[in-house]
């Protein structure tokens, strides 16, 4: 939840500054940091294999942008089971988590072991890993919004290497 703060502001009108007092939503530094561990969370959850119910970090009007694709909490999670399936043993490093506004971007690295069916591959137990970016949109304490970039020609590559 956003705090309400009042934000002077200044205009300058000729030689002189017009100071103006309003109050509006702003960002503070413990929402930023309350939004930081929601993600630090969310992929601690993902390290667990997703052990549990989604509900607890994802917002039930979540919109996910994967490249050109387009998804909502119920696909968010088929898919996230599905890789789960593919890649029991998957471990997401944060390599850089920045917040700004209602705003987190994760910069993450994954590595894990291809032990199920993935894109029409069975399994060739070979290790791999892969990196992405995520920016998450968060809204009353939940991920409301994702834009994923993931790496998965590096993926796809690791896979089907000899």
């Amino acid at each position: 939840m956003n705090r309400v703060a009042s934000v002077q502001s200044y205009a300058w009108t000729g030689d002189r500054a017009a100071i103006s007092e309003e109050t509006a939503p702003v960002i503070m530094p413990m929402d930023l940091a309350e939004h930081k561990n929601l993600i630090r969370r969310w992929i601690a959850f993902s390290n667990t294999g997703f052990a549990g119910k989604f509900d607890d970090f994802i917002a039930p009007t979540y919109v996910g942008h994967l490249g050109a694709t387009t998804m909502d909490r119920v696909e968010l999670e088929r898919l996230e089971r599905q890789f789960v399936e593919a890649f029991p043993d998957a471990h997401h490093t944060i390599d850089d988590l920045i917040a700004e506004g209602d705003r987190v971007v994760l910069r993450t690295t994954a590595r894990a072991t291809h032990r199920g069916r993935f894109e029409g591959m069975d399994p060739t137990g070979r290790s791999v890993e892969f990196t992405g970016l995520v920016v998450y949109r968060v809204e009353s304490g939940k991920i409301a919004e994702s834009w994923v970039e993931i790496d998965f020609g590096r993926l796809i590559r690791a896979l089907r290497s000899t």
